[in-house]
């Protein structure tokens, strides 16, 4: 109903000319209205729900190489967290070394993930339709600095080598008022 009375409100100037001649711009306020209802037409069309019931538009034409995601093994102040790549297309694809960041409302820091157990594996070799698994302990990271324990959200960050960039969602790692 309210998109209804929003499309009828929208045309309204479409049906109230006051000249009988038309001016010598006239197409495009027709144009404008089309574009109009065909984005309100097609934006329904694009929501889908998310895995925590948030609702997000899908692209249907715009197909991302990899898939990342970082998944916590416990859900507040976790132990590790695990880092998968997933190669969605047929060509291989180069990944360079993942950066993981703490964030705490406006401060941020940033790591470089090189390897496991001393072993450098990044860049990494990732062929098509393959995955990749990364278990990232925080312990080290709270070791080194023990002022990230008070910080609330952590993701990462990585890049292929032709530049372009992926993200992760943010992961909580302890409970403050925005989570």
């Amino acid at each position: 109903m309210r998109n209804l009375t929003l499309l009828l409100l929208l045309l309204y100037p479409l049906f109230s000319f006051s000249s009988n001649e038309p001016g010598p711009e006239d197409y495009k306020l027709t144009w404008l209205l089309l574009a109009i209802i065909v984005v309100l037409l097609v934006l329904p069309l694009l929501r889908e729900r998310g895995k925590n019931g948030k609702v997000v538009l899908r692209m249907p034409f715009i197909r991302r190489r990899l898939k990342v995601d970082l998944i916590p093994d416990r859900h507040y102040r976790p132990g590790t967290l695990t880092l998968v790549i997933k190669n969605t297309s047929r060509k291989d694809i180069d990944i360079a070394a993942p950066v993981i960041q703490f964030r705490k409302l406006l401060l941020i820091r940033k790591f470089k993930l090189k390897g496991i157990d001393s072993n450098v594996i990044y860049p990494l070799y990732l062929e098509g339709g393959k995955m990749h698994e990364l278990r990232i302990s925080l312990r080290v990271f709270y070791d080194y600095d023990p002022t990230l324990r008070k910080f609330y959200w952590a993701r990462v960050l990585l890049s292929d080598i032709n530049g372009k960039r992926y993200r992760t969602r943010y992961v909580t790692l302890r409970k403050s008022l925005y989570s």
